[in-house]
């Protein structure tokens, strides 16, 4: 199923991730490559809605409330930003196992916690 997932990585999100990602078969893009550095967080959530491509990111702040008013193809959240460069390979495989449980469009309008999953994977 990951094959076919279709993911932008946010601005914090380092190339080391996006590597993990690409070697699982994710297409990945970086959200900086793609759209470059000046983007909304809203422009981003409605990119992705529109494109059916899965957002990455760590910025709770902002994405959690943005969640609620925008239509998205899935919004992958982690609250510890050293994840991804500490466990990047622990994390892909949250990643992988949350998107084997729901499915691509069953993470459609959610907000998945990769910290959850990525908790539950290793105790």
């Amino acid at each position: 199923m990951s094959a076919t997932a279709h993911v932008l990585l946010d601005e914090h999100v380092g190339r080391v991730f996006e590597r993990v990602l690409d070697e699982r078969g994710y297409h990945v893009t970086q959200a900086k490559d793609r759209f470059g550095e000046q983007t909304t967080d809203r422009g981003l959530l409605l990119w992705c809605g529109e494109n059916d491509v899965l957002l990455l990111t760590n910025n709770a702040k902002d994405f959690e409330p943005l969640h609620h008013e925008v239509n998205h193809a899935g919004l992958l959240l982690f609250y510890d930003q050293r994840l991804p460069d500490d466990d990047p390979e622990r994390l892909a495989r949250a990643v992988d196992e949350a998107i084997e449980q729901y499915g691509i469009e069953g993470v459609a309008n959610e907000l998945v916690d990769l910290g959850v999953w990525h908790d539950w994977l290793h105790e």
